[in-house]
């Protein structure tokens, strides 16, 4: 009688194999995907600050003053805390920037607030910081993304304002310790990505 050995199939070995080589992937690609998620979140803030920096411009131009809110909104904490989930734009948050005609469309991952004289280094009015916070990465920690526009003294230097919540300063460019003036940026001090 002879034997023949089907070839019809996979051995243990083969399937281990495939098994560790899938998961070897999922280390490394989980951590970038998340990464891509969080980043992809951002943008909503990169959108909105350069909205409300064009808005209170735009007010500035025509009132000589820029608008101020005391709080961050919506108010992250009577939506539990800042995180992945959107937040809707209440009544609370259209009251504070109806004076600036500035809403951002649907629901948002961020809560916004403009500054213009609390925090600044210098007793300015031709200054001011729209900042949002926000934690889309989900790790517990939030970040800033931020827009300074700051008032040129005479002696050279120059005001400008830090976030009210949180007194965040100027964001600064990735790598280097120049800071980064009118146009959107985040602030890196906590966040790394």
């Amino acid at each position: 009688m002879r034997r023949f050995r089907s070839t019809l199939g996979f051995t243990l070995v083969e399937l281990m194999m495939v098994i560790a080589l899938i998961g070897v992937l999922s280390a490394v690609a989980i951590p970038q995907f998340m990464r891509y998620q969080a980043r992809t979140r951002r943008s909503e803030a990169f959108m909105n600050l350069q909205a409300l920096a064009n808005a209170q411009k735009a007010f500035y131009a025509e009132r000589d003053s820029y608008v101020e809110t005391p709080l961050p909104y919506p108010d992250f904490v009577k939506y539990g805390g800042l995180g992945t989930d959107a937040m809707p734009w209440d009544a609370e948050s259209q009251a504070a920037y109806a004076d600036l005609g500035w809403e951002p469309e649907g629901e948002v991952r961020y809560s916004y607030e403009s500054n213009s004289s609390v925090n600044c280094d210098a007793t300015c009015d031709v200054c001011f910081t729209a900042s949002a916070f926000g934690d889309v990465d989900g790790d517990g920690s939030p970040s800033a993304v931020m827009y300074v526009h700051p008032e040129e003294e005479t002696g050279g230097g120059l005001s400008k304002c830090k976030s009210n919540f949180m007194s965040f300063g100027v964001p600064s460019n990735f790598g280097t310790s120049s800071d980064v003036y009118n146009q959107v940026a985040v602030n890196r001090s906590i966040d790394e990505f």
